[in-house]
This record gives C-alpha cells, structure tokens and sequence, in this order.
C-alpha cells in the first residue's frame, strides 16, 4: 500500500507541477505573522500550553497587530498511525485531539498552524514524517481545520544514499526535491485554503551549479522557504540569520504570495542548547555575550534585530513565550508603524542597499512611490548613517524593475517619519544622516514620495 500510494503521488506531482508560475492558492500576499512554539518549548508542549499562548497573542494585543497564526511544532502526534494509515495526536499531550484544539484557535479568531516532514519520521524522531502519506495527512490537516503547514525536511534518506539503499518500505519514493511540491499539490487537493511553509528546502538548490535555477521551483510550490538554519538567541545570530536572506534574494526574490523566511525570531526568549554559562558571558563582557547568543537582547538590539527582519519581509513567527512576553520585548513586536512597512501591499521585499564597516542600510519600496530604511550599527561606537534619495530610487518592486523614475535635476525634498520615535522629522532634500546611532542599534525611516 505504501509502495503503490507513492508511486502514486509521483505521477499526480508531475502532472499537476505549475510551470514558471508562482504558488496559485491565492494566500499570503504579504508576509504571514503569528506565533510558533518550538524555540520556546520544544518537545515541551501541550494543549494547555498551546491555549495559554494562543489567548496570550489576543490578550496582549498582539492578535490585532497582525500575529494571527499558532503553530504548533514537532512531538504532537503519536509515533505510530492508526490502522487506517492517519497521525494521531499524542493522548498525553493533545488528549482532545488536534480538530479541538483548532477549534479553539479558531474560536479566538486565529488561524491554526501545525507541522510535518517530507522523511520517514519528524526531525525528533517522536512522531511520522509524512513520506508516502501526503494525500492521507493533508485530508487530516484539512479536517482538523489547519490554516498553515510547516513541513520540514528530516529523514529524507535518498538525498545522501543511493536507491537501493533506501528504506524498503518506500522502494520507490520520489527524490527529496520532488517532496516539497507533492505535499502542496495534496494540501491544495483539500479545497481548504492552507499556507504552505517549506523548511530547508535550500539545501536541494545548492546543489545545482546555477542557484537560479535550482532554487526558482520553491515560488511555484511554497508560500514560503526557509533560508537559514534554527534560530538561537542573541543578536549576532539574528543579523547573521538576514544575511541569509541576501545570500538567496537575488536567485529566488521574494514577493505577494511566496517569501524567503528566517523561521522564528528570538526577541524575548532566552532558551538554547547553545548559549554562554554564566560565567562564559562574564568573561565576555555582558554586551558582547549578548551579541554572540548569549540568552537575549538588549532594548537597542531588539529594536534593531525587529527592525531588519521587518523590512525585510521575511514572516515574522514570536519565538518567545508570549505569556511570559513583557516590556521591551512586547514592545519591540508591538510597533505598529513597523509592522505597516512588513504588511504593505506593494509587497516589495527589503534588501541590503549600502555597507560601509561596522554600518549597513536596508531598505525596501513602499506604495505610493514611498520607501522605507533601517540604518543599522553593528559597531563599538555611535555612527553617523547616511541614506541617499537616489538609493531608494533603484529598489526593486514586484513588478518592476525599480520603484520609481529618474531624478529629476534640481531639489528632491522628502519628508521623513522616524518610525520608532512615532512623529515626522522633517523635510530633508537628497538624502537624510542619522547622527550617533548607538552600538547595536538602528535608526528606521519611512521616506515619502518625491514632492511630498
């Protein structure tokens, strides 16, 4: 039965394979938001925690500001299917089952997140992958009212061993690349709209000698695609984990319904297998221990690590348990002025425009021939940052090739909205410096259309 359901997927995935299209299910034209459980718990988990967190987002605000989604990660269901071949919530964890507690989430008028992987078994080893079950598991998502999946990809064996070293059971499994889009055919088979999450997908496109080419196939298939690998804490980790994002952008560009994602953010979370000791961060100096992963942020560093992420469009998944989320790190996920620049319509993705040492600028177009910018420090002393008009003129739309026309000769004054302070800052003609930005800190601005 395995054998046969899979040869079977195969042959349904290469028919129905959308060619030199983006994803068709209509979903996710601008960057999705919510919550995941897995950087904050782990294995850990149950409905309990999962209900706490999800009435936490609408307790907290957070639900209004656009975090919509609850995803819980792996360990939800028991290692072995039922006889009739379908996952089965683990009766210690999720004793109500998954369809109750995605009428829960619903109920709250959230949407109901949950996950799998493309291998024999989940990245834990505690639950099923869902190779050669895909048709099976995606009715079972539908049915118990799943709004987004994350499908990772653990246990796929054929990417290092040859076919007849694969496991018997599945003699005849597509290769790994193949995996990705027969889930999303399947999800999209339901008629339940599902926001499709493909997590590591990266690692099948490096192998092709053209990038481009090897990697175009994830915005025909995936709303969104992994770029980097699991979050840790620390704000070193979390520019490192942008950069990612432009290590990729150019091959595979982001845009209305398919985006490059860093997973989780860990602003307010302190939890990893990888964090200094305490007498480790000691030794390092507090800031730089911090920098490096040592277990959290400063206020400056979560605004600037937000910030980045923001605009440059990458979903925004709360790493952190939001019922222990306060101060500066509620704050740094509560500014609505910045998730108006990650949520614009334009849908134009942010990029890395201007490095100069320790100082970077990112930007992205914004609608109404507006744009926005983060200049950031990463340095050991204030910086003076400067951004040019002409800079902002060339960024890349989804539809274009820039967002904007020549310059005209003579004045260019622009008004500018400091988006942290909350107020304009005044007019600036061809540009606008941001003066002693602190260490580990960003400035973020929104610039106005030319003439305005």
């Amino acid at each position: 039965m395995g054998q046969l359901r899979a040869i079977t997927a195969v042959a349904l995935a290469m028919a129905w394979m959308p060619v030199g299209v983006a994803v068709r299910n209509g979903l996710d034209l601008v960057p999705p938001m919510g919550w995941s459980n897995w950087e904050n718990s782990g294995c850990n988990i149950n409905e309990t925690y999962m209900k706490a967190n999800a009435q936490a987002l609408k307790d907290k605000g957070l639900f209004d500001l656009g975090y919509t989604i609850v995803e819980v990660d792996d360990c939800w269901a028991e290692l072995d299917r039922n006889a009739s071949g379908y996952l089965v919530a683990n009766a210690t964890r999720f004793p109500s089952g998954m369809a109750s507690l995605g009428d829960f989430i619903h109920n709250l008028g959230m949407k109901f997140g949950m996950y799998s992987s493309a291998g024999v078994h989940c990245c834990q080893h505690t639950m099923p992958g869902s190779l050669g079950y895909e048709w099976l598991d995606a009715q079972f998502f539908a049915a118990s009212g799943v709004d987004f999946l994350k499908y990772d990809g653990c246990f796929m064996e054929e990417f290092a061993q040859v076919e007849q070293d694969a496991p018997h059971r599945f003699p005849f499994t597509p290769p790994p690349i193949l995996r990705y889009p027969i889930m999303g055919q399947a999800l999209n088979k339901t008629g339940r709209p599902i926001s499709y999450m493909c997590n590591f997908p990266w690692s099948f496109w490096l192998l092709h000698q053209d990038q481009a080419d090897g990697g175009r196939w994830v915005s025909e298939v995936c709303n969104s695609w992994r770029v980097a690998g699991d979050p840790q804490p620390g704000f070193g980790q979390a520019m490192g984990y942008a950069n990612s994002l432009s290590q990729y952008s150019v091959d595979v560009p982001s845009g209305p319904g398919g985006w490059a994602t860093l997973d989780a953010i860990e602003i307010g979370n302190n939890m990893s297998f990888d964090v200094l000791t305490g007498e480790e961060a000691a030794a390092a100096g507090t800031r730089q221990a911090l920098r490096l992963g040592g277990g959290g942020m400063t206020p400056d560093q979560e605004k600037a690590a937000i910030s980045v992420y923001m605009i440059a469009k990458t979903p925004i998944f709360i790493g952190a348990d939001v019922t222990q989320l306060s101060g500066h790190s509620l704050d740094a996920y509560s500014n609505a002025d910045l998730i108006a620049i990650h949520q614009d319509p334009l849908g134009a993705p942010g990029q890395k425009i201007n490095v100069n040492g320790s100082t970077a600028i990112w930007a992205c177009a914004l609608s109404g021939g507006r744009a926005a910018a983060v200049l950031l420090n990463t340095g050991n002393s204030p910086m003076d940052i400067t951004v040019q008009w002409s800079d902002l003129d060339i960024l890349p739309t989804p539809t274009s090739q820039s967002c904007s026309q020549q310059r005209a000769s003579g004045s260019d004054v622009r008004k500018v909205t400091d988006v942290w302070k909350h107020k304009d800052v005044g007019q600036f003609d061809g540009s606008y410096t941001a003066t002693a930005v602190a260490p580990d800190a960003a400035v973020v601005i929104v610039v106005g259309a030319k003439n305005t």
